[in-house]
């Protein structure tokens, strides 16, 4: 974001989009039964990053079984002798949360299938207006904070730091929309890091966040 006196243009962040597969076996015996395939830990909505275990039984011991994603087929395993298998999988999305089907289908027998759906939801948050005062109340929009119930929103100038509470987030998927003065009218000039987490205490290594850049110039403020 570049401000010029009292007038300021926004600019954001853009993530890229992939996937990250990690498999593994279970060794434990278990009866002949239906195949199934559930996703560990359970939750409503998984935010862009998450890692998730695709636990599967009931399929054919020491088989190839396929995985596929929304119907599009993405890598093969091997269920282990008691017709199991764990996938771990990164889940990452850049864009809007996305409803996804996971399958799992024995390549030797197309009748052993299971599926399991998931949604998954992009980090991010939105400031509008991009122009304006420095010190205008932001249109703030934010989705995918699944690691806490507060945004807060850290503005760091060189030794300086402030801790605004946002407002509690909501849903499934932790959204927000609230509105919000982040700069002081005396900001003072210079580049000022705002940083959105769920952690009332800053630090700049939290794994889950999204951060912006204000600079604030001379210029008939």
């Amino acid at each position: 974001m570049e401000c010029v006196g009292a007038e300021c243009t926004l600019s954001g962040m853009t993530r890229p989009l992939a996937v990250a597969v990690a498999i593994a076996t279970l060794a434990a015996p278990s009866a002949a039964q239906a195949a199934s395939l559930t996703a560990q830990p359970a939750k409503s909505c998984y935010r862009s990053g998450a890692t998730v275990h695709f636990i599967a039984d009931g399929f054919t011991a020491g088989n190839q079984v396929d995985l596929s994603r929304n119907g599009i087929f993405f890598t093969s395993i091997f269920a282990d002798g008691a017709g199991r298998f764990d996938a771990a999988l990164r889940l990452l999305q850049d864009q809007r949360r996305e409803v996804r089907t996971y399958t799992a289908t024995d390549s030797g027998n197309q009748g052993l299938s299971a599926s399991v759906p998931v949604t998954v939801s992009p980090v991010n948050v939105g400031l509008s207006p991009g122009t304006g005062a420095v010190s205008r109340r932001f249109r703030i929009h934010a989705n995918g904070f699944t690691t806490g119930r507060t945004l807060w929103a850290h503005v760091v100038h060189k030794r300086s730091k402030r801790h605004l509470k946002i407002g509690r987030l909501r849903g499934a998927c932790h959204d927000l929309r609230a509105r919000r003065r982040l700069l002081r009218k005396n900001a003072r000039f210079g580049r000022h890091r705002i940083q959105f987490d769920t952690f009332r205490r800053y630090r700049a290594n939290r794994p889950v966040k999204t951060t912006y850049t204000i600079r604030v110039v001379r210029g008939g403020r």
